[in-house]
This record gives C-alpha cells, sequence and structure tokens, in this order.
C-alpha cells in the first residue's frame, strides 16, 4: 500500500502535543473551579442592565377633557412599573426612594417639570435609563405615549404609543410595556389586569402619600387590599410606606 502524501499526515509528536495541551486546559478549568467557583461564574455571567427610573406620565389632554383621566397620571406609571418588575434583570428604582430623593434635593413643582432636571436626578440615584410618558383624552379614547431616554446622553432609545377606550386603557396598555421592557433588555413578563376601580383607589393612596400623609395612605392601601386581594401594586406600596414609617 502507498503511504499518504506528506502534506496529509500528521505528526505522532504533534498529535500527543496537541492532546496533551487540551488536557491541561480541562484540568486547569476544573481547579479554578473548585478552588475559585466566584470566578468561573464572573466570567459567565451577563452585564447587568441598567436601573430604571420611571415617571408619573403627564396628562396633556386638551383644557376640560382630561379631568376624568387624571388617575392615569399615577397609575399608568406604576402599572408599567409593575410590567417592568415582572420582567427579568431590571432594576426599577421604587417610587418612594425617588420621591425621598426629590424631598433631599428639595426641588419644587415647577423645577421637576423640567425634563433635563429629571434626567439629572436620574443620573443621582444610579439610573442608566428613565422613562417619560404621558397620555391625553380624545373624546372616549386615550392614547398614551412613552419614551425611553439614557441618562447620560439624554439620547431617546425607544418610543412607542397605544389608544384605547379610557375603561380599557389600564388593561389594553399591557402590550405596549412589554415591548418597552424588551427595548430595556428585559425578558418578556406576563402583565396582570386589575379593575379600574382598583386603579383609581390606588391613585387615591398615592396622592395621600405624596401630600406626606403616611398614616392614611397605609390604611386606603389596606382597604382596597380587603377589597381586591390579588392588586400586587398595592402590596409593595404598602410593604414600602411601612418601612418608611419604620424609620421615622
Amino acid at each position: 500500500m502507498n503511504p499518504l502524501p506528506a502534506s496529509t499526515q500528521t505528526p505522532a509528536g504533534a498529535l500527543h502535543r496537541v492532546r496533551l495541551a487540551a488536557l491541561w486546559s480541562l484540568v486547569l478549568t476544573t481547579l479554578l473551579a473548585l478552588c475559585c467557583p466566584g470566578v468561573v461564574r464572573a466570567q459567565a455571567a451577563p452585564a447587568a442592565l441598567p436601573a430604571v427610573v420611571v415617571w408619573d406620565f403627564d396628562n396633556q389632554s386638551p383644557p376640560g377633557m382630561g379631568t376624568g383621566a387624571e388617575f392615569l397620571r399615577r397609575s399608568l406609571s406604576e402599572n408599567l412599573t409593575v410590567s417592568l418588575l415582572q420582567t427579568g434583570g431590571l432594576q426599577v428604582v421604587e417610587r418612594q426612594r425617588l420621591k425621598d430623593l426629590l424631598a433631599e434635593q428639595k426641588l419644587s413643582a415647577a423645577q421637576l417639570a423640567d425634563e433635563d432636571a429629571r434626567v439629572r436626578l436620574g443620573r443621582i440615584v444610579g439610573a442608566g435609563r428613565m422613562v417619560f410618558g404621558g397620555y391625553f383624552v380624545l373624546g372616549t379614547d386615550v392614547q398614551v405615549h412613552v419614551r425611553v431616554v439614557d441618562t447620560a446622553t439624554s439620547r431617546v432609545l425607544f418610543s412607542d404609543e397605544a389608544t384605547a377606550p379610557l375603561p380599557q386603557v389600564m388593561q389594553q396598555v399591557e402590550p405596549m410595556n412589554r415591548r418597552l421592557a424588551r427595548a430595556l433588555g428585559g425578558a418578556s413578563g406576563n402583565g396582570n389586569s386589575y379593575a379600574a376601580a382598583s386603579w383609581q383607589a390606588y391613585d387615591g393612596a398615592l396622592a395621600l402619600a405624596d401630600a406626606g400623609r403616611l398614616d392614611d395612605a397605609v390604611q386606603a392601601l389596606q382597604a382596597l387590599l380587603t377589597r381586591d386581594k390579588t392588586f400586587v401594586p398595592a402590596e409593595r406600596q404598602l410593604v414600602a410606606l411601612l418601612d418608611k414609617l419604620a424609620r421615622r
């Protein structure tokens, strides 16, 4: 039998060295995993996603048309926050933490209306992304729009909108919330739908908290949870307020 051409033969010594190198690599990886497991996990762990701040939405309805939808200012924001918290990997700055920061900075309502001031606050609280939203009432419908802004560059990274009848708007913005979560890098979660009456009662409790009437806000949240035990936003806010009262 004729031997293979020299160009197709693998020298035994070279093959031995390749196998030996592969064996040493496996041994070193195993030893590293046993001795320093944190190092191996750190190499495999994905980078943390930027923290997110969700501001209360702005009621941009024409004069006299948005009075029945004022509760959406806080409710749309909280609804979006709940959706983001249900997705994997996203860090969301809680409402009470943001309110405490506003008090520390002693900003007036007029100053807070400035978007640049909000972006600066986002940087202070350590957020890399900021969500601004607004809505306006047109007849029996509500159009809702959102924007995601990079706090380092003030660049708009994502925008979206949805239109729905006022009684169903809290349920019909859920697909938009999920699209926004994906744009932020989170996994898409399953949004929960709650009755409009629960959102309106929740908004009343948040208004009490924003006015500094924390005890009254706690009572309002407890009453809401008595009526609607599945209302997750009220549970989360109640825990935050009770913790704040305990630290006084």
